[in-house]
Formats: C-alpha cells, sequence, structure tokens
C-alpha cells in the first residue's frame, strides 16, 4: 500500500463465518495500518511493514486463521497496459492499434523494488494531444480510461499525478489500418480484392468480414474477397466476436477508360470448341485484382461471378455484310481470377455456305468492345481489333475427270496467311495437284490444278478418290471427291466424233439439265400422239372399230417416232380382220 491509502479486506468466509482482524506489531512498534470499523485497511503516513491476523469463526465450530503482511512504501514508478488482448497469426507484432477498435488502458503502481500496489492514494489525470485521432474517456476506476482510435495518425497519451511531482508517464498511441491491402490507388467498379488481416481470435479462428452497403462493395462473410459493383463511399468491417471490430474505408469511383486488349497478331481461328479471348480491365490499371489471393479466395472470386458487371460487344470494323456480326459469333464474359483480368470470349456459329464465301471473299476484322452492365459509363471504351480467319473455302464441291477432260481447276479462298500454308494430297496416285496461281489480293485465293497422272490408270472403267486441302495453322480441312470416268467415243474419230456424254462432264448443272430436256421432250412426244391419233369421244366406241393393217394406210404413222412394240396396246396386236358393226350409243 501507499501512505494514506486504503483497501477493503475481503475473504471468500465473508457472509457466512464471523470474521476478526488483529495487527499483530508488537508494543515496541507503532503500527503503519489499522482497521476501522467499516472493515477498511488503512495506511497512515508512515513507511514500513506490519502483520494482520485474519480469524474467521466457522459455524461448526472450527476457526481458521490467515496471516497477512501489509507493506507500506511509495510510489516509484507507473507502468500502463491494455486490454482486450490482441492474437496474430504466427505471433507476429502489431506495430499500431487496429482502427476502429475500444480499448482500455490500466495504470499500474510500482515502489522501487518492482513490487506492484493494491491500493494508493494517487488521482491519476489522462490526456492526449490530438483529439481527431483517438477519443479518451474515464473509465471505471480511478486507474483505467477508455480510448477508441478513429483515424490514422500518431496520438500521445499522458497519465500524471498532481500531487506527487514526477509521478507521470507518456505512450504513444499510433494508430494504423490492419485490414489488407493498402488501397492507395484509387477503387474503381470492376476491381476485386483479396482482404486480409493477421488478428485472429484466441482459439486461432478467423473472424467475419462485413460491407456497410453489399450493393456497392460484396463482400464474402468468409474468405473476404470482395466485388466493386457501384459507385460509392462503403467501410468494411472485420470482427471477432465479443473481443474486437476494426475497419476501413473505402470510396469506389467510376472507371473513366475500359480497355479491350488482343494479345494476339494470328487471325484467330473461332471455329471449333476452343473460344478466342480478349481481355477487359477497367481503370488506368493492368489488372483488377487487389491484394494477394489465398487458394479459397480464389474459388470464391468464381462463386461471386464478378463477370457479371460487364457486357461484350462485337461488330465489323467495316460494313461489308449485309448480315451482322451476331449472326456468325457469340461472345461471354468471363473473370480470370490468376491474372485478375475480365476477358470475352468469341465463339463462331457454324456457318452456311453462303456466309463462308462471302466472310472468305472480304478482309475484315471483328471490333470487341466492353462496357459495364447497367451503368450510365460515359468514359473512354477503347475496342480490340481482332482479325479473324474464318475458314477455307472451295468453289467447288467436287471435281469429275475423264480420259477426254484430265484437268480441272479448283480454286480455295480464305487469308492471306493460311493460304500461304495450306497442304493438299490426294487419296489415289492417279490424281496428282499442284499450284497453278495464288493471289493475295482482295479476295486471297489458291488456285489448284488437279489433274489425272495417267490416262492408262482408268483401264476403261470409271474410279473414284478424294482431295484433301488442310491449313495446319488452323486444323482445318477441305475433303473434294474426285470422280475418273472413262469415256467411250461411239461417233468415230475426230472433232464431230466426240460423244453426248462428253459435254455433260463440262459441268455437272448442264448435266441436270439435258436431262430434264429429255424427259420434258419425250413426255410432250407422248401427249401429242394420244391428243392427235386417238380416237374421238362422237365416234363409235374404240372396241368395235373395224382395224386396218398398215398396208391399207399406209400414211397413217408416218409423222410418229417408232414406237416399241411392247408399249402398244393389246386389242392392236389381236385384233380379228372381220368387222363388226354396231348402232350408235351415243344418242342414248
Amino acid at each position: 500500500m501507499s501512505p494514506n491509502s486504503f483497501i477493503k479486506l475481503q475473504t471468500n468466509r465473508d457472509g457466512v463465518a464471523t470474521l476478526s482482524y488483529r495487527i499483530l506489531d508488537g508494543p515496541e512498534k507503532v503500527p503503519v495500518v489499522y482497521i476501522d470499523e467499516k472493515g477498511f485497511l488503512v495506511s497512515g503516513s508512515l513507511i514500513g511493514t506490519s502483520t494482520i491476523e485474519v480469524i474467521s469463526q466457522e459455524p461448526f465450530g472450527i476457526n481458521q486463521t490467515i496471516i497477512v503482511a501489509v507493506k507500506v512504501s511509495p510510489v516509484s514508478y507507473l507502468r500502463i497496459s491494455v486490454s482486450p488482448v490482441l492474437h496474430t497469426q504466427n505471433k507476429e507484432i502489431l506495430t499500431a492499434l487496429p482502427l476502429g477498435m475500444t480499448l482500455t488502458f490500466t495504470v499500474h503502481f510500482h515502489d522501487n523494488s518492482g513490487e506492484t500496489f493494491h491500493a494508493h492514494n494517487s488521482v491519476l489525470n489522462f490526456a492526449t494531444n490530438r483529439d481527431d485521432f483517438v477519443q479518451i474517456g474515464k473509465g471505471t476506476t480511478n486507474n483505467t480510461c477508455i480510448i477508441r482510435t478513429v483515424n490514422v495518425g500518431l496520438t500521445l497519451l499522458a497519465v500524471w499525478d498532481m500531487e506527487h511531482t514526477g509521478l507521470s508517464d507518456y505512450v504513444p498511441l499510433p494508430v494504423q489500418q490492419v485490414i489488407s491491402p493498402e488501397l492507395t490507388e484509387t477503387v474503381v467498379v470492376g476491381d476485386v480484392l483479396c482482404l486480409s488481416t493477421v488478428l485472429i481470435s484466441p482459439d486461432g479462428l478467423s473472424g467475419t468480414w462485413s460491407s456497410s452497403a453489399n450493393n456497392i462493395l460484396q463482400v464474402d462473410p468468409k474468405t473476404g474477397v470482395a466485388v466493386a459493383r457501384d459507385s460509392g463511399a462503403v467501410t468494411l468491417y472485420y470482427e471477432i466476436a465479443g473481443l474486437l471490430k476494426t475497419y476501413k474505408e473505402v470510396w469506389i469511383s467510376t472507371p473513366q477508360r475500359i480497355v479491350a486488349t488482343y494479345v494476339s497478331g494470328i487471325p484467330t481461328n473461332f471455329q471449333g470448341i476452343t473460344a478466342s479471348k480478349v481481355i477487359v480491365v477497367t481503370g488506368e490499371r493492368t489488372t483488377n485484382l487487389r491484394g494477394e489471393c489465398s487458394p479459397v479466395q480464389v474459388e470464391t472470386i468464381v462463386e461471386l461471378h464478378p463477370e457479371t458487371l460487364i457486357s461484350c460487344q462485337l461488330q465489323f470494323n467495316q460494313e461489308v455484310f449485309d448480315f451482322p456480326a451476331y449472326d456468325i459469333f457469340t461472345t461471354e464474359p468471363g473473370f480470370d481470377a490468376s491474372l485478375g483480368q475480365y476477358t470475352c470470349s468469341i465463339m463462331m456459329h457454324r456457318l452456311t455456305d453462303k456466309q463462308l464465301k462471302h466472310l472468305s471473299m472480304r478482309k475484315t476484322a471483328l471490333m470487341v468492345t466492353a462496357s459495364l452492365q447497367d451503368s450510365h459509363f460515359s468514359g473512354e471504351q477503347i475496342s480490340a481489333e481482332v482479325p479473324f480467319n474464318p475458314g477455307l473455302y472451295a468453289d467447288q464441291t467436287e471435281i469429275i475427270l475423264s480420259n477426254h477432260y484430265m484437268s480441272s481447276e479448283v480454286k480455295i479462298f480464305g487469308a492471306m496467311e493460311i493460304l500461304e500454308n495450306l497442304e493438299i494430297k490426294s487419296g489415289s496416285p492417279a490424281v496428282v495437284a499442284f499450284v497453278k496461281e495464288k493471289s493475295y489480293g482482295l479476295p486471297s485465293f489458291v488456285t489448284y490444278t488437279i489433274s489425272i497422272s495417267d490416262p492408262m490408270v482408268l483401264s476403261q472403267r470409271s474410279s473414284s478418290t478424294t482431295l484433301t486441302i488442310s491449313s495446319p495453322m488452323t486444323d482445318q480441312s477441305i475433303t473434294l471427291p474426285v470422280t475418273m470416268v472413262y469415256m467411250t467415243d461411239r461417233r468415230g474419230p475426230g472433232q464431230q466424233g466426240a460423244s453426248l456424254f462428253q459435254h455433260f462432264l463440262d459441268s455437272y448443272q448442264v448435266m441436270f439439265f439435258t436431262l430434264f430436256a429429255l424427259l420434258a421432250g419425250t413426255a410432250i412426244m407422248i401427249i401429242v400422239y394420244h391428243a392427235v391419233f386417238s380416237p374421238k369421244e362422237h365416234n363409235t366406241h374404240p372396241a368395235f372399230t373395224p382395224r386396218t393393217s398398215p398396208s391399207h394406210s399406209p400414211n397413217s404413222f408416218v409423222a410418229l417416232p417408232p414406237i416399241p412394240f411392247s408399249t402398244l396396246p393389246h386389242n392392236r396386236k389381236t385384233s380379228p380382220p372381220s368387222r363388226l358393226w354396231s348402232p350408235d350409243y351415243a344418242s342414248h
């Protein structure tokens, strides 16, 4: 005890047993303490040591006695402690007080030997040199004060006893944010934050994350992953229940620009299951990921779907087609958590022959632009120009060769870079192909000459094979059927002896047209024959008309073409020579 102080004596038998106290100092000594009528142990102005005997008279007849030594000495120095005790990961030492915490500071008194006082008569004063960094208030006892950290900065706490000169202490109170990352640069809509802190519970568990406005900054409560979904001011909280609650204020702004970038210079093959990607970043940085993400946080980013913030628009850089880009391509936004960048994945529909022909014969690029969903974005939008390869297009679907037409040509249209590295393979050694012409203008194409290596390979019979034209750059190929026909000249040698079928081989469209003309002519001839030479309806019935042999009517069938005998009616082949007459039934 310090001089002129007092303390209430208490035991675990108060209210149960009868307690009595007695000072055991001898007659030659003056006691330094005494016990008043209320049970308080009071020290005087003298320095020294006394002994107190505490006797407990138990109701069951047993008395207990405790001897307590009481030391009275002056206070030599002060010591200040803080609560609650903060626990950190890997027992890291905190260099500052967490922002937003409420802490209790307790002053401890010590004598010159380091012993702690249980009672003292000092009246303490507390003060700080800054009231904008911390807020201070009186505690529950004389030797305590309450401090709440409200801003980042350094404050000095002073504690002193006005009645005892020199009995004072000064404690620096640095205040810092303990939530990472520091976010020194502006946070924009679209940023993804991986929040972290070293503060943990006494059991080693992490606290809970929350946001003051989840529509502005969406926060996962377990992992601390946050997605900036709208502009505005928001406060992030990290709380360990019953121990502490710290916060971090974040201002989210609308990005001034959205940049789409295509990283490859090779024309993209959009066909197939592999999509081509354009990188999209909102704001001035090269990535939208802030902080270091743990594997668990990376998985959480996927679950929060930050890609729903952006939309991707497509258009051709030149209006050379009569159809929009969305008829050819589909696009889907995404977010690459490993790179911290948004993406626009582009895939091509299955093209019709007409679309493939138009795309192959024009050179244009695909413009990809990204914007924020449901936002009045007025900043700069930088589009990415994506060159693409629609694929290879052949001007023929099949090739027909013969011993009279031993070669043919086929044009392959496509991008210039693709045409330079085409590979052509024949399925038979009887058919060979070589490049006749290359054109790298608009459109770009390669002309191949396809021919029969030796007419004797036909051996007077027809055969077929395939011709495969492929691109090792895009893994695309075109397979053309090749038909080899052996033609027989039935009209003799020379220019005029060429068979009619040889002309059919010039073009399969001509073959179909000629066949259709022959069928139509035959049909017309049959119709005319039946219309001119069939019996009239007002004459006698054909069954009773006398038949005349061809010798009696030599001119009856002169104008008709020869008709096979099998097509004549059966009654004309077996009609009897006698004539039958019957009355005219027309009037009936």
